[in-house]
């Protein structure tokens, strides 16, 4: 894990990383470059044929320096990859440093301004010099990252945060946020006991409305069909049958016995 990611808070994220462009190698170390090359072309020339030794004092000095050159080249890359530049959701982190490490943070709240440069030669390799402004520039604060690798992009993630820290209503672009899904509307609750108005929700307008509930429209009656008489109503047949009826209710009842039953059947029937 790198050194400034052990130094982040709790909660605290990366929101963009970047360092010293590859150029800065170049710039730190240009001279033992040109030295390295120097010494291995003296060292191929000297050292011909290649049986030959490496005893002689201009071989043994071109050794030193080539040797020299390549210990700084490589001093120099592995600073170079200790170099980091951060914007998280709280500051500007900048650490730097392979045995001795500094760091130096500034809080988003704190930024004033920045400042990019860019040549044209930064434009076309994608490197700058970004100054940052912030209000203890007296105290020491951030003000310099020189030979920032994708300095566009790390301005423009630093005063994004900055906004976000700012105004917490702003999460997102417009274009950027997720449409949200679009809502079903509300179906109507059935109502709870003892209830007698439901809320219905109109999908045009979306307002609610109270009304009573309408009960369900049951199944059109069917018309009884009438039983066809088996005789004329006020006929003397539909009388003694109704007589009849009464007669075998009293009897079961225990009101009169089974012979006076029959003796009213009979005269009922001769009767007809």
């Amino acid at each position: 894990m790198s050194y400034a990611r052990k130094l982040l808070a709790r909660g605290e994220e990366i929101t963009f990383e970047s360092g010293q462009h590859w150029f800065a190698v170049v710039g730190h170390s240009w001279w033992a470059i040109i030295l390295a090359i120097l010494a291995l072309a003296v060292l191929l020339f000297l050292v011909n044929p290649p049986e030959a030794s490496l005893d002689g004092p201009g071989e043994l000095v071109a050794l030193v320096l080539l040797l020299v050159a390549l210990a700084r080249i490589g001093w120099v890359i592995w600073g170079w990859r200790n170099t980091e530049f951060l914007v998280t959701t709280r500051r500007i982190i900048r650490a730097e440093g392979i045995l001795n490490k500094r760091m130096s943070d500034s809080s988003l709240e704190k930024v004033n301004d920045a400042h990019l440069t860019q040549n044209l030669f930064g434009r076309i390799f994608g490197f700058g010099d970004l100054d940052i402004l912030t209000a203890a520039d007296e105290l020491g604060g951030i003000e310099d990252f020189p030979l920032l690798a994708d300095p566009v992009d790390f301005k423009i993630a630093m005063l994004n945060q900055k906004e976000l820290l700012e105004r917490p209503d702003l999460a997102a672009p417009a274009y950027q946020r997720q449409q949200a899904p679009a809502m079903r509307p509300a179906e109507p609750m059935s109502p709870r006991a003892g209830s007698d108005r439901v809320t219905v929700i109109d999908e045009g307008t979306g307002a609610a409305a109270t009304r009573s509930p309408t009960p369900p429209a049951g199944p059109e009656p069917t018309p009884a069909t009438p039983a066809a008489p088996s005789s004329a109503p006020g006929t003397p047949a539909q009388d003694a049958t109704a007589t009849l009826e009464r007669l075998a209710s009293l009897r079961d009842r225990g009101l009169i016995t089974a012979e006076e039953y029959d003796a009213k059947k009979r005269e009922l029937l001769e009767r007809i």
